[in-house]
């Protein structure tokens, strides 16, 4: 049934008034005008939607979808001023509050067609009765966006939109529920179209969202894993989410997490607000109402921050049982801590980061399992660990737990791994072991547990650190040759090691 427009415009004239100037902010509400787009989304989402269509010719935009129809208190929301509820903000991600509105930063009368309702709006609030259009199959509602405003050319509208349509990328679907495919037609000619597919992958969603673009292809993979949070006063749930990209090795069939750099907070599209994250954080968290800001004062906020913080060292035991957890999927977790200073509104995840790394077996081990920092050690140098099995490093440092190698991957030498080499030794108790700190440890127990085997690597491993050498000097002969032996500082003694393997070192000088 159709709505009756004259009630509703005049309920909404007795409470904004005759004049309407005031409301000409809405007009205004976003720097960039053209993120009325966004919530032209955020609509069709909110109506269930599976499909939206965009044309743009050079006297109007047209908004088509196949969401519900319009009843009459989406007519009323549509003209009307916040009317959402407190539930309704945390639930769904328009629902026709101010977000709409963004539409008159190009037009004065839009129009809407969907079921029984069709109408245009008029100075802002005031519903007419219009003249019906069928949206056409397959789809439900259409929007009408007329280019009327008098001092912006119809041109200048129509450039601008079609400029934000073709870098729109298909990321934007990454985090919704019901739309799966947004297609835009540019003068009935060149457009572009994004689709979404979503597949359960044990603990988490893979979400894969391809763009064809004006002959341009863009094709990513997401892992996406959330954590429901109850609304307060509200009998309902909604989600925080992580997502970490995820791509396949050149040459291998193994996949694997790269780190994003362009990570801005997404309120189900993204914000103005970065993270400094490697991954995607999303939830429905409060925004000023042109979305360009996300108050950290906000208590709603800040329990999404802490929900997510908790999500997220679930997340890395996920990453480990689905074998994703290796050196460079650590790159993208929260390692540079300047990024997150005390008064940060991301503090408590990176911080959350920290503890699981410190004290869960989530580091990659040299052979191949995991290791907590607690029972980590970085070597400085690949003949370090080849010389000192875990059980050997171990005992050479008299350790009351199993200790274990870092992978080989993490150094001070490699650019790529550079900050997460000091993350681990100056902010999760990490220590590196080097020659001069292995030979400090030795003893002569360690020593005389060792076989003949163990000795040969051990003086070879020797012989290439001559930082270890006291001044070499002629001590006697091996076999008939006259030779200089290295000598090894060993605590207040020091160890003479001789060249031949088969001679044990059983005395100090």
């Amino acid at each position: 049934m159709t709505s009756n427009y004259e009630i509703i415009r005049e309920g909404n004239i007795r409470e904004y008034g005759e004049g309407t100037r005031h409301l000409s902010f809405l007009g205004r509400l976003y720097t960039d005008r053209t993120h009325f787009i966004f919530e032209l989304l955020q609509n069709a989402e909110d109506a269930r939607a599976t499909r939206i269509r965009f044309e743009l010719s050079g006297d109007k935009l047209e908004v088509r979808h196949d969401g519900r129809l319009f009843d009459e208190r989406d007519v009323r929301g549509i003209c009307g001023i916040d009317e959402r509820t407190k539930a309704d903000d945390l639930t769904q991600i328009g629902k026709f509050g101010i977000g709409f509105k963004s539409v008159y930063a190009f037009t004065r009368n839009p129009e809407v067609h969907s079921g029984d309702e069709h109408f245009r709006i008029e100075n802002f609030v005031r519903p007419y009765h219009a003249a019906p259009k069928e949206p056409g199959d397959p789809w439900t509602t259409l929007f009408v966006f007329p280019f009327d405003i008098p001092e912006l050319e119809p041109a200048v509208c129509h450039d601008e939109i079609a400029a934000r349509l073709r870098i729109l990328s298909a990321r934007t679907l990454l985090f919704l529920r019901n739309l799966v495919e947004i297609e835009y037609v540019v003068d009935d000619s060149s457009g572009g179209t994004y689709l979404r597919e979503v597949i359960d992958r044990g603990p988490a969603r893979q979400v894969t969202v391809i763009g064809q673009n004006f002959g341009h292809e863009e094709y990513e993979t997401w892992l996406a894993f959330g954590r429901p949070v109850a609304v307060p006063d509200y009998d309902d749930f909604v989600s925080v989410e992580i997502a970490f990209r995820i791509e396949q090795s050149q040459g291998e069939q193994a996949e694997r997490i790269i780190k994003v750099d362009d990570s801005p907070l997404v309120v189900y599209f993204p914000t103005e607000k970065p993270t400094r994250f490697g991954f995607l954080v999303q939830g429905p968290y409060q925004t000023t109402p042109s979305r360009d800001n996300v108050p950290k004062s906000s208590s709603w906020n800040t329990t999404l921050v802490e929900e997510t913080a908790v999500l997220i060292t679930n997340v890395l035991g996920h990453l480990k049982e689905m074998g994703f957890l290796t050196v460079g999927s650590l790159l993208a977790l929260p390692i540079r801590v300047e990024d997150f200073p005390k008064d940060g509104m991301f503090l408590p995840i990176a911080t959350a980061v920290r503890a699981a790394l410190r004290n869960q077996e989530l580091l990659p081990a040299d052979d191949g399992t995991y290791v907590s920092a607690r029972h980590a050690r970085l070597a400085r140098g690949a003949d370090l660990r080849r010389l000192l099995s875990s059980d050997l490093l171990t005992s050479l440092l008299k350790a009351q737990e199993n200790l274990k190698w870092l992978s080989g991957e993490i150094t001070h030498d490699r650019a790529q791994t550079r900050d997460l080499h000091g993350y681990l030794l100056n902010h999760i108790g990490v220590n590196e072991i080097d020659p001069e700190a292995f030979a400090k440890n030795l003893s002569e127990d360690f020593l005389a547990g060792r076989d003949d085997d163990w000795f040969a690597r051990f003086y070879e491993f020797l012989l290439e650190q001559e930082s270890l050498w006291r001044k070499p000097k002629y001590v006697g002969q091996t076999r008939g040759v006259l030779r200089s032996r290295p000598i090894i500082r060993l605590d207040d003694d020091t160890l003479v090691v001789p060249f031949d393997s088969t001679e044990r070192p059983t005395a100090y000088l």
